[in-house]
């Protein structure tokens, strides 16, 4: 076994995670609205709990590559569930009153982890997404060791990516959390909502 197959596999997985995580999709929007109503503790909090399910949809990924050829119809239908899921979201964010101060540690930690979770697990674009890319890099021998240390470092790097993503989100919008709730005050629930609600129309109109 080589390690330098181990090595790559995981950076490989790091560096696609991350750029596919840079789409604006639930897990991102929860992370900036965990960091304005929490902190940034609790944001980091909720995403790494967003991490968490690509290592289930990769590892599913991984065991059935060669699905995608058999059901081409299937990213299609997945991409409109996701669309919805950011419908309700945003409308959900719309409707919903902004924190006041005395309920801002009123989570505890572990439940910011599994709400993270469970947006990311809500994403139905993360399957057939690992799927398409794990199928063409074996296609291209970028993934050719299918041994299992080497197949089990994609995964992990799969969540180490996106978690870099939400790492750096969290972090970003902590900082600029005073500027936001000066222009936003309290209408950033609604603001964010409208922005979701934009992304979900607008991934609609590009996928007619």
């Amino acid at each position: 076994m080589n390690l330098w197959f181990i090595i790559q596999a995981f950076f490989l997985a790091t560096v696609i995670s991350f750029a596919g995580s840079v789409q604006l999709g639930p897990v991102n929007f929860g992370t900036i609205r965990t960091a304005l109503e929490y902190n940034k503790k609790s944001a980091i909090l909720f995403g790494f709990g967003g991490s968490l399910p690509e290592l289930l949809y990769s590892a599913l990924a991984i065991g059935s590559s060669n699905l995608l050829s058999k059901y081409e119809h299937l990213d299609t239908y997945l991409r409109y569930l996701t669309i919805g899921v950011l419908f309700v979201f945003g409308i959900y964010l719309i409707f919903q009153k902004p924190a006041k101060a005395s309920n801002k540690n009123s989570l505890k930690k572990g439940n910011h982890v599994w709400l993270g979770m469970s947006f990311g697990i809500l994403n139905p674009q993360l399957y057939p997404f690992w799927l398409f890319i794990i199928t063409n890099l074996r296609s291209n021998n970028l993934l050719s060791d299918e041994s299992w240390p080497v197949q089990a470092a994609f995964v992990i790097g799969t969540a180490a990516g996106a978690f870099l993503l939400q790492y750096i989100v969290a972090v970003f919008t902590s900082k600029k959390r005073e500027f936001v709730y000066m222009k936003l005050t309290k209408n950033y629930n609604k603001v964010l909502g409208a922005i979701i609600l934009a992304v979900a129309v607008f991934q609609i109109v590009i996928n007619l």
